[in-house]
C-alpha cells in the first residue's frame, strides 16, 4: 500500500475539516459579492499578519462592538507583534479615561501587562475588570494564566473555572485548564473531568481532548506507528460521538478509512468510507474510495 507523508495526511484532514473547499487565494477584505462587517475585515487582516491595517479598523469599530474584549485582545497582540507596546499603553490609557466603567478596557490593560511579564500588575487590572463585569471570561482566564506563572495553581484553577462558567463555548478557557493540569503534573485530571462531565456539559472538554489526540495521531503516523495513529483517531471518534459533533466525526471517519487502507485492511477501510457517506452522501473523497 502507498505510504503518505505526514504533511499530506495532515493536509487531507485539514481540508476535510474545512468542508473540502479549496480556494486559490484568500480574498481581500471587502471583495466579492457580499459585504463583510468592518470587524470581520479587521480579523482577516489580523490573521494575514497585516497588523497595522487591522489596528486601524479595530479602533474605528470599538464603540459599536459589544464583544470589545476580543477586539482589545487582538489589538494588544497586534501592537506586541509590531513592537509598538508604547503605542498600546498610550491608546489604552487614553481610552480608559473616557471609559472608566468599561470592563473590556481594564482587561486590555491587564493583558498588556501580562504580555510584558508584569503578572502582579496584570492581576490587579484583571481583578478590576471582573469587578466591573463578573462575566468577563477573558479577564478571568488571563488572571488564571498570570497566577500560573507564579505557580499559584489552586487559585489559577478557581479563576479558569469561573471563566468557563461565564462562557462554556470558549475553547481557549479549556485549553488553559488543560495546561494548568499539565504544569501541575496531573495531566490525567483533564480527561477525568471530561469523563465525569459526559451527560452534562462535556463539549469544551471533548473538543480540546480531540485536538490533543489529533496531534498525537500525527506524531505516531510520522514515526510509522499506524496502530498508534488509528487508536488515537478511534478515541477521537468516540469523543465526537459523545459530544454530538458531526463536523468532527466526518473527517475522523474518513481519516480512519485512509489509515486502515494504508495498513492493508481494505475491508475495514471501506466500512469507514461508507459511514462517511451515511452522514454526508455528497462527500466526494469517500465516494471515490468506494466506487470501482
Amino acid at each position: 500500500m502507498k505510504s503518505y507523508p505526514l504533511f499530506y495526511f495532515f493536509l487531507v484532514f485539514l481540508l476535510l475539516i474545512l468542508g473540502s473547499v479549496i480556494t486559490e487565494a484568500q480574498p481581500h477584505p471587502g471583495s466579492g459579492s457580499f459585504q463583510l462587517s468592518e470587524k470581520a475585515k479587521a480579523d482577516i487582516y489580523f490573521a494575514q499578519g497585516k497588523f497595522k491595517e487591522a489596528l486601524q479598523i479595530y479602533k474605528s469599530v470599538l464603540e459599536d462592538e459589544t464583544e470589545s474584549g476580543y477586539i482589545f485582545r487582538n489589538m494588544v497582540k497586534a501592537w506586541a507583534a509590531t513592537g509598538a507596546i508604547d503605542q498600546a499603553d498610550i491608546f489604552l490609557n487614553g481610552y480608559r479615561q473616557s471609559h472608566e466603567k468599561s470592563s473590556s478596557v481594564w482587561y486590555a490593560l491587564g493583558y498588556l501587562q501580562y504580555i510584558k511579564g508584569e503578572d502582579l500588575k496584570a492581576a490587579e487590572l484583571f481583578q478590576r475588570a471582573t469587578e466591573l463585569d463578573p462575566l468577563n471570561g477573558l479577564a478571568w482566564n488571563n488572571w488564571s494564566a498570570s497566577l500560573v506563572n507564579g505557580r499559584h495553581f489552586q487559585e489559577a484553577l478557581k479563576k479558569v473555572r469561573t471563566a468557563i462558567r461565564s462562557n462554556p463555548k470558549e475553547l481557549m478557557f479549556y485549553f488553559n485548564l488543560k495546561k494548568i493540569f499539565e504544569q501541575m503534573g496531573e495531566e490525567q485530571r483533564f480527561e477525568e473531568e471530561y469523563e465525569n462531565s459526559i451527560g452534562i456539559k462535556p463539549w469544551g472538554y471533548g473538543k480540546v481532548l480531540a485536538r490533543s489526540l489529533r496531534q498525537k495521531a500525527f506524531g505516531d503516523y510520522d514515526k510509522g506507528d499506524l496502530a498508534g495513529a488509528i487508536a488515537s483517531f478511534e478515541k477521537m471518534l468516540k469523543i465526537y460521538k459523545q459530544i454530538d459533533d458531526v463536523n468532527g466525526e466526518v473527517p475522523t471517519l474518513f481519516s480512519l478509512g485512509i489509515l486502515y487502507e494504508e495498513s492493508g485492511n481494505v475491508l475495514k477501510a471501506q466500512i469507514f468510507f461508507k459511514r462517511v457517506l451515511s452522514i454526508n452522501p455528497n462527500h466526494i473523497q469517500a465516494r471515490e474510495k468506494i466506487e470501482p
